[in-house]
């Protein structure tokens, strides 16, 4: 792709606009022109710079052209994308990478004139969004409360794309409370699990969701986070029952894949780093799940009429999105990698100096996440 002065493709900013994920897309662009007049977005904006909060950020795998753009070898990188109109993204826009050699220089010509200390904040931010592994709001949100940073609401949604995709887990994990609240039965309890699960995730101030505000003896305030809260465990379930999915192909063709050419030494580091990032990543998941389980036990008591555990677990939530987060972003992020390097039909076979750098930077993200810091006796042979 072309830099400073050349356009990013139409069709590729329409189909990051139509299918962004919330783990890897960051859709400014279109949060502005949903919130770009309300108080909230003016007063609490996510960057100091105008032209970023217009911007859309993407976790970018890296074509085999483009890694000549990087001092150290990569393969992904944090693109941000500057769409010539934040509302029709079909003109295009321009583009850059974080870390990319000409950085500096493209990003300057593109934000203009902007006040030192405002750019520098906001580079600060962006050397963040490129450490995280993930784009999901909830992890962003506590990250960002690390850094005393409290951005409007309207910036921590998750997608249009996985909100459709999640509709259907929704609605079939509160049926419990949709029996609970309607006295339901069969299909009807169905049809208000449906109900309840487009308000939850859709309008959570909607007035039918009203009773369930005064079960949990929220004032509006608490209710908002405990809501946001519910969301992200929901999120965070939804996730880790697609990543799990997901792991038998990613575990099978790491495991299977033939590493070629390269320095005896450099073939023996990878077979260590190959060993380590399946030993880890089965970790992950498996803390993952049992995190996952007193969400579990609290929405239980919910569901079955008692509704202060509940309450208290989603006060008490947002603590646990950071370990959640890390662990969930860092086993997409991977996948994601993986399968963009060995798409369907692929022969599992790569060249040992890049395995070296790929599964390098799986290993480090893997063993930085909070989930993977005690390791139970778990031997790894690379630090």
């Amino acid at each position: 792709m072309a830099k400073q002065g050349n356009s990013e493709g139409i069709r590729d900013l329409s189909l990051i606009r139509a299918s962004g994920s919330t783990a890897r897309v960051m859709n400014l662009a279109l949060t502005y022109e949903r919130f770009g007049e309300s108080e909230e977005f003016k007063e609490s904006p996510l960057f100091r710079c105008e032209a970023l909060n217009r911007a859309l950020i993407v976790k970018h795998a890296l074509r085999p052209h483009e890694r000549a753009l990087f001092e150290h070898p990569t393969t992904h990188a944090t693109k941000i994308i500057f769409p010539f109109s934040p509302t029709e993204l079909n003109l295009g826009g321009i583009s850059v990478m974080l870390g990319e050699i000409q950085f500096d220089k493209i990003f300057r010509s593109v934000v203009g004139g902007v006040d030192p200390i405002s750019l520098d904040a906001d580079v600060e931010l962006l050397d963040l969004l490129n450490d995280v592994p993930s784009f999901d709001p909830f992890l962003m949100r506590e990250q960002l409360r690390r850094l005393d940073r409290t951005p409007a609401r309207c910036f921590f949604e998750v997608s249009d794309a996985d909100i459709s995709s999640m509709m259907r887990f929704v609605a079939k994990e509160i049926e419990p409370l949709a029996a609970l609240a309607f006295g339901a039965s069969g299909r009807r309890i169905e049809k208000m699990a449906e109900r309840l699960a487009d308000k939850l995730m859709m309008d959570e101030g909607a007035q039918m969701l009203e009773p369930l505000r005064a079960a949990l003896a929220m004032n509006m305030a608490q209710y908002r986070d405990g809501v946001f809260a519910w969301k992200g465990f929901l999120y965070y379930k939804w996730s880790l029952g697609r990543l799990e999915t997901g792991q038998e192909h990613f575990g099978k063709s790491l495991a299977l894949c033939r590493f070629t050419g390269g320095m005896p030494a450099t073939k023996m580091e990878v077979e260590k780093l190959r060993r380590n990032v399946i030993a880890r990543t089965n970790l992950v998941l498996q803390r993952t799940t049992e995190a996952m389980r007193d969400y579990e036990n609290a929405f239980g008591a919910l569901s079955r009429g008692a509704p202060m555990s509940f309450r208290d677990f989603l006060l008490s939530a947002p603590g646990r999105f950071i370990g959640l987060g890390e662990a969930i972003g860092a086993v997409k992020h991977m996948h994601s990698l993986w399968g963009f390097r060995f798409p369907p039909g692929a022969t599992w076979m790569m060249e040992a100096d890049e395995a070296l750098t790929m599964l390098g930077e799986f290993d480090r993200m893997l063993a930085t996440a909070e989930l993977t810091q005690e390791q139970d006796g778990l031997e790894l042979e690379v630090g």
